[in-house]
């Protein structure tokens, strides 16, 4: 197993709690009547999933599975069974070449947890417009925008990072390079992204944002994903990353007597500007 295997998404996108979340989001995209739907980095096939269920009743839908991860579409390839009415098409790519791999316009394309990842967004969204009918739907959330962190989380934030760093140095004898940020910790907050979308050509449907409350099993597997450790304890192994955050995370935990902690997760509805 590589470390780009080893310390994915997946262990955290299967809990039950996160499962429930995206099938809110769905719920929110409204994009159920949709013919050609593209599931833009879809993994292993959590979102893809929960569209099928969806749509099972659909006549003649089309679902695009995109990913960069090979592994990962033969994994959402292998649990995926035929269905009568929908035909889901698994193509490799990153999500910056989605015009290569989508030919034709679609009516909706949903983006679950990952834009935040973009570097170049409003390049992103300029090819996510073009390949959009003029009454389609682009459907995203994020957990990883500036105002994600109630103010009654940060307690327990400001804990947990501080006993993980005085961890890692005093058990490891080395330090974090704070100058080392993930890509995904450089955040936009719900008017950046208004902003961003209607500088590219959208209008707004729908812009909302949901408390959930995450379980401890929730943070101790985001603590083994490699953008968490790298964003949290830069330049430190990946293997001493996830051992101390996840050490630091049980012992918080039952020193605050805490049976969740809250997150923010922001939705966002838009269709191309006629």
């Amino acid at each position: 197993m590589n470390s780009s295997e080893e310390y994915n998404f997946n262990k955290f996108s299967n809990l039950p709690f996160y499962t429930e979340i995206n099938a809110k989001f769905l719920e929110f995209a409204k994009i159920d009547d949709q013919k050609t739907i593209v599931d833009l980095g879809c993994g292993t096939g959590g979102i893809t999933k929960l569209l099928i269920d969806r749509l099972k009743n659909a006549k003649e839908t089309v679902i695009y599975a995109i990913d960069h991860s090979k592994t990962a579409l033969k994994t959402a390839a292998n649990e995926i069974e035929e269905t009568k009415n929908i035909l889901v098409k698994f193509c490799h790519s990153e999500v910056q070449s989605l015009t290569d791999v989508i030919k034709d316009k679609v009516d909706a394309i949903v983006y679950c947890n990952s834009i935040h990842y973009v570097p170049d967004k409003s390049d992103l969204l300029t090819k996510i417009k073009s390949k959009l009918n003029n009454k389609g739907i682009l459907a995203f959330n994020t957990s990883f925008f500036e105002g994600s962190h109630p103010e009654d989380s940060l307690e327990f934030f400001r804990k947990w990072m501080l006993r993980s760093l005085r961890k890692v140095k005093k058990e490891y004898g080395i330090s974090a390079k704070k100058s080392n940020k993930v890509e995904s910790r450089v955040q936009l907050n719900q008017e950046e992204y208004k902003n961003l979308l209607l500088e590219n050509g959208f209008e707004i449907n729908s812009i909302k944002t949901n408390r959930i409350d995450v379980p401890i099993e929730g943070w101790h597997h985001i603590s083994g994903f490699s953008d968490w450790i790298e964003g949290i304890l830069p330049g430190i192994p990946l293997d001493i990353g996830r051992d101390v955050l996840q050490k630091s995370l049980a012992e918080i935990w039952e020193e605050l007597k805490l049976n969740s902690i809250p997150r923010i997760w922001l939705s966002v509805s838009a269709s191309p500007k006629v």
